[in-house]
C-alpha cells in the first residue's frame, strides 16, 4: 500500500475533526461545572464569623454580670469595661441557677 499526500490529509482531517468534537465536549463540561460551583456558592447562606471565647475562669472580683431589657446576659470586665453578650436563654438559665443557690442557702 502506497501512502500518498491525499491519504495523510484525509487522516489528519478526520483526526482533527474528532479532536475538536472531544474538545467541545470537555469545554462544555468544564463550563457547566464552573456554573454549578458559582451557583451553589451564591446560594449558600452566609454564616456569621464567631470568635473563639477565652477559656479563663471569670470571678466576681474582676467581672460583673447583668441582664438587659431583652433578657440577654452581659458579662462585664471591671478592669477595662469590655463586655460579652449571651443569648436570653443563657441569661435565664444562669439566673435560675444563681437564684436557686441563694434560695437553698437561705432555707438551711
Amino acid at each position: 500500500m502506497k501512502i500518498t499526500l491525499e491519504m495523510i490529509k484525509e487522516k489528519s482531517k478526520m483526526f482533527f475533526q474528532s479532536a475538536i468534537k472531544v474538545a467541545i465536549i470537555v469545554f462544555t463540561f468544564i463550563v457547566g461545572m464552573t456554573a454549578h460551583y458559582i451557583y451553589t456558592e451564591m446560594k449558600k447562606p452566609e454564616t456569621p464569623e464567631f470568635s473563639v471565647m477565652s477559656k479563663e475562669v471569670k470571678t466576681l472580683k474582676n467581672t460583673s454580670i447583668a441582664i438587659n431589657e431583652r433578657d440577654e446576659l452581659l458579662v462585664v470586665n471591671r478592669a477595662d469595661g469590655t463586655y460579652e453578650i449571651y443569648q436570653d436563654s443563657v441569661g435565664r438559665a444562669i439566673f435560675n441557677l444563681y437564684a436557686g443557690k441563694i434560695y437553698s442557702s437561705q432555707n438551711q
